[in-house]
């Protein structure tokens, strides 16, 4: 049985788990309209290209939804799996301010998009942060 100082680490990489793997279903299974909606026509990268990438991206997140789910599910915390999702997380935010800095290439939907995205992904970093603090602190 799960102690409860890992309780809100474990709840918290469920939620990425759940999130994780719909988005990357979403970008996955519908990559050439997302394209269409998301990035300009004059982008740097667009059409074919970027469809590929969130394709690619879609089954990136599908995996590390899973791998979430695995963390979670095991009955001792991996305390270091946590962290390395952790890290990952916070790599993803870091990378969506990145991104977001190419606003010729965007539209108004795919920036609110990657601004959604991103602050739900900073809340699991939050949440992560404070979980692996208090799993640390037994």
């Amino acid at each position: 049985m799960a102690d409860s100082t890992d309780r809100l680490l474990r709840r918290t990489l469920w939620g990425n788990a759940v999130f994780s793997a719909a988005s990357g279903v979403v970008m996955a299974a519908f990559a050439v309209p997302l394209t269409r909606l998301a990035v300009q026509e004059a982008g740097a990268i667009s059409g074919p290209d970027f469809a590929l990438v969130l394709e690619l991206l879609g089954l990136g997140l599908i995996a590390f939804g899973l791998a979430c789910a695995w963390i979670a599910s095991r009955p001792t915390l991996p305390r270091t799996w946590a962290q390395v999702v952790f890290a990952a997380d916070l790599a993803w935010v870091v990378g969506s301010l990145l991104v977001l800095g190419l606003p010729s290439m965007w539209t108004a939907i795919g920036l609110a998009g990657m601004v959604i995205q991103a602050l739900i992904v900073a809340d699991f970093v939050v949440l992560e942060y404070l979980g692996l603090r208090r799993l640390g602190a037994q």
